[in-house]
């Protein structure tokens, strides 16, 4: 697996990405969050993960696909890769959420994970994009499906 962040060119997006509404809640002074960032990524992983089934998979069909998708990007997966790319540490998280265990919560790895993917979208376009999830999810469907 890719096991690093992308490069950014705006690091105030990667800060957003970082961001939990707990943390955002307790400091006034920060005005987004990752939310939104998230549905974003979401969509774009969504995206370039169902192209590259296709791709790779000619004879399998719609229904073995679509199975095939939600299990490379179900939270569990995408909390372990968020882990594996140390967002735990790096997440800003409110009090109670870390004291709470947030940093190794499989739920919150995954939507900051999906949240830095939207942001390096937006940072850096598709193509970028494209690259770096297919360098993390190619190998990742080769050990699912041989």
């Amino acid at each position: 697996m890719q096991s690093k962040l992308p490069k950014f060119v705006n690091n105030e997006l990667l800060k957003q990405a970082l961001t939990h509404r707990s943390y955002a809640n307790e400091n006034p002074e920060v005005t987004a969050d990752n939310e939104r960032l998230e549905f974003l990524g979401d969509a774009v992983l969504g995206f370039v993960v169902a192209q590259m089934l296709y791709q790779m998979y000619p004879s399998i069909n719609e229904a073995q696909l679509t199975h095939l998708r939600s299990r490379l990007v179900d939270e569990n997966q995408l909390g372990k890769l968020g882990a594996e790319l140390g967002l735990g540490e790096l997440m800003l998280l409110g009090k109670g959420t870390a004291k709470d265990g947030g940093r190794s919560n499989p739920s919150l790895l995954n939507d900051t994970f999906e949240a830095m993917l939207g942001a390096y979208f937006l940072d850096a376009g598709i193509e970028a994009v494209r690259k770096y999830i297919l360098g993390i999810f190619r190998p990742l469907a080769r050990n699912l499906v041989e």
